[in-house]
């Protein structure tokens, strides 16, 4: 075999080489058509955007306010199938029919109506009610009682018995003078009487089932021991304010003093000026006033809040530079364990007047809260029972050191 010649090999390569950099060309060539071709698309894009942006608007212009219903959505359609057959993409996406859109002759495209899905189920109580959820909240909404006004006001006595006597004095010693040095001395003669505390068990209870403490959102235990103190905290004024008998007599019935409206004055309402001021003249001496205090309910101090004497000066002084809100100059109490404006009647006590430490409370036993889970009831039943409990006494200690205000017979 014959070898070629340098020249002839050097000729070979300078061929190749021409042909490799006519390749290059080539490619360079057909890159830049391509970008350009993309930029063309590109560019073509953004004007099909802006034609159906302005084409949009036209035909919206023209047919929505035009046409019916039926006509419009008809129109639209159309619309929308033209353009779906217009471009490759949604065409390819959507199919040449159109897989979500047509139209027929009853100028509608296909959608669905109500009456395709027969009646539906509602959250109602005739269909689907007790398959929807509800919601409770978690806490248990109640106007609560007041606490105690009167508790701190009263005198409490500790008692380690069922009964404990407490000594009072009747009457006290009376000084006579002598004028002359040989006459004989006065004897005086003190006497004394007791007030009795006898202490009564007040108790009240209530039982749930395990089940309910399980699931209930609301904190039960809690809830039960909130509503029994508020309980016993409202007894406790009532016992020691308006209570006749029941089974304790209160400041407002044990008073030994009392003053009753004039004729025509039936009615709580019906009090005047003049009368609280002649409700404090029948404490007769100022150390029956010393501590003195109105006891009444909220409503009553509602009643007395609009009273004015004949210059149209309110009776009621309202509180200023730090101290407290006066009627007639003395401080008040309000407690709804006193009688209530819709208690209004004819001869009715309503108002107490006088120092609360001259009334007793014997305390045996404060207020007790149990929870009771180890009985038969709770291996039977699932049963939980929660009672709480007191033993209290109460008692005027000196009956003439208050006064009590009532209406008129007639």
């Amino acid at each position: 075999m014959a070898i070629a010649s340098k020249e002839d090999l050097d000729k070979k390569i300078l061929e190749q080489d021409g042909e490799i950099a006519a390749l290059k060309a080539r490619d360079a060539e057909v890159e830049k058509i391509k970008a350009e071709q993309e930029a063309a698309k590109k560019a073509v894009a953004e004007m099909k955007e802006q034609m159906a942006e302005v084409a949009t608007k036209n035909w919206v212009e023209k047919y929505s306010t035009q046409n019916t219903k039926e006509e419009t959505l008809y129109n639209f359609g159309n619309y929308i199938k033209g353009v779906i057959r217009h471009d490759p993409e949604l065409l390819n996406k959507y199919g040449k029919g159109g897989r979500y859109l047509s139209t027929d002759q009853s100028k509608s495209w296909d959608r669905v109506e109500k009456a395709d899905l027969g009646t539906p189920i509602y959250s109602d109580a005739a269909t689907g009610s007790y398959v929807v959820p509800v919601e409770y909240a978690a806490e248990v909404m109640y106007v609560a009682k007041q606490a105690s006004q009167m508790m701190g006001q009263v005198r409490e006595i500790p008692m380690s018995a069922v009964t404990k006597y407490v000594p009072t004095g009747d009457t006290m010693a009376t000084m006579k003078w002598q004028a002359l040095q040989s006459s004989a001395k006065s004897e005086t003669n003190p006497t004394f009487s007791r007030a009795t505390l006898t202490a009564y068990t007040g108790a009240m209870w209530t039982g749930v089932s395990d089940e309910l403490l399980e699931d209930s959102l609301v904190p039960l235990a809690a809830y039960f021991r909130d509503i029994f103190g508020q309980e016993a905290a409202y007894q406790f004024d009532y016992q020691s304010t308006a209570s006749n008998a029941d089974p304790f007599t209160g400041i407002l019935h044990a008073a030994s003093n009392a003053k009753v409206l004039g004729a025509g004055q039936t009615a709580f309402a019906d009090i005047g000026f003049d009368d609280l001021y002649d409700t404090v003249a029948e404490l007769t001496t100022a150390n029956k006033r010393v501590g003195a205090k109105w006891i009444m309910h909220t409503t009553i101090f509602d009643i007395l809040r609009k009273v004015k004497d004949a210059n149209g000066n309110y009776l009621y002084q309202a509180p200023a530079a730090g101290q407290p809100g006066t009627l007639c100059g003395y401080p008040y109490i309000l407690t709804d364990g006193m009688v209530a404006a819709s208690d209004s009647a004819a001869s009715t006590k309503f108002i107490a007047f006088g120092n609360p430490q001259h009334f007793l409370w014997g305390n045996r036993m404060g207020l007790e809260f149990k929870v009771f889970d180890q009985t038969s009831h709770a291996v039977e039943y699932d049963e939980i029972l929660f009672r709480a409990r007191v033993r209290w006494g109460f008692a005027v200690a000196i009956a003439n050191a208050f006064v009590s205000v009532a209406t008129a017979a007639s």
